[in-house]
């Protein structure tokens, strides 16, 4: 796979940029970050990010994925443009080699989309390797709420599959959000 030779610069430019802001322990400013990039259009910083996305995952780096991650926010490009982004993060939710499986699940709470129901269910049952060890399923509540944002009968009915699950906690996060939310909203997709 390759990336066209004026995102490939661009994308190397972030990546040196956001690691050195990792190192630095987030010493180097947000602003310098942005400027390097003032001269590029929100659309080609989205086009930029979603190509960085495939690329990161054909190569499976999981701190690109953190870096483009980070650089949405970063450009300003959440919420404004957060539909943009719905196919790529469906699509990096499947892979497990990175770390950004919560911060997915958050994000598709925040977008109440009736599209993502079926992504965020397959999120939530996913049993990545890194989550078995956590008996408080962090990432399965994230998933819940997300359902129960949407608010869908739909999304009910995934929320009612988790109730099925073989783990107690599980079942009480899926549990909240069945009393919480009145699921009147509709399955538009």
């Amino acid at each position: 796979m390759k990336i066209s030779s004026k995102y490939e610069k661009e994308l190397r430019k972030l990546f040196e940029l956001s690691k050195k802001f990792y190192i630095v322990n987030f010493q180097l400013r947000n602003e310098e970050l942005i400027s390097n990039f003032s001269g590029v259009t929100d659309e080609e910083k989205i086009d930029m990010i979603k190509e960085g996305i495939k690329q990161a995952c054909y190569k499976k780096n999981s701190d690109e994925i953190a870096y483009l991650m980070y650089s949405i926010g970063i450009f300003g490009l959440f919420p404004k443009y957060s539909l943009n982004f719905v196919k790529s993060f469906s699509e990096l939710s499947k892979e497990e080699f990175h770390e950004e499986h919560e911060d997915i699940a958050s994000y598709f709470q925040s977008l109440h989309l009736p599209q993502t129901i079926d992504t965020v269910y397959e999120l939530a049952t996913s049993n990545f390797e890194k989550y078995r060890w956590d008996d408080n399923f962090a990432l399965v509540r994230k998933c819940c709420f997300a359902l129960g944002d949407i608010n869908t009968p739909k999304a009910k009915e995934k929320l009612e599959l988790l109730l099925q699950s073989e783990e107690e906690t599980i079942r009480e996060h899926a549990m909240e959000q069945l009393n919480r939310c009145d699921f009147t909203n509709k399955d538009v997709e």
